[in-house]
């Protein structure tokens, strides 16, 4: 059975999977500076920081990753790391994706 929406019906459905789907997108973003923060707390709490910080997030890496899957590799939760020392949530870069925001981590100009 061939289902017709209306033009004006379709173009609310697609604008709000668009909504709910920025949504998500920028959720996933705060999150991921929320975990960087949570990590840069606890390494300041350590050791010595460099030898501690490398020992947190391979444990961090390897518990995540067994209990979620995907996305907790040790570079991403570095990634997740220097997002957290290098940007602050602004509303412009909120916007953003987390791809983006990691291609923008080495970039060093205050403007960002």
């Amino acid at each position: 059975m061939s289902v017709r929406l209306q033009k004006t019906t379709y173009e609310r459905l697609v604008k709000d999977i668009t909504a709910l789907y920025d949504h998500a997108r920028n959720t996933i973003v705060e999150t991921y500076w929320k975990i960087g923060k949570r990590i840069v707390e606890e390494e300041q709490e350590g050791e010595a920081k460099a030898d501690y910080g490398a020992k947190l997030i391979a444990r961090l890496s390897e518990d995540l990753t067994m209990k979620y899957g995907r996305g907790f590799s040790e570079r991403n939760l570095r990634n997740m790391r220097q997002f957290y020392i290098s940007k602050k949530i602004w509303q412009e870069t909120a916007k953003l994706g987390w791809t983006q925001h990691v291609e923008l981590l080495p970039i060093k100009s205050k403007a960002l």
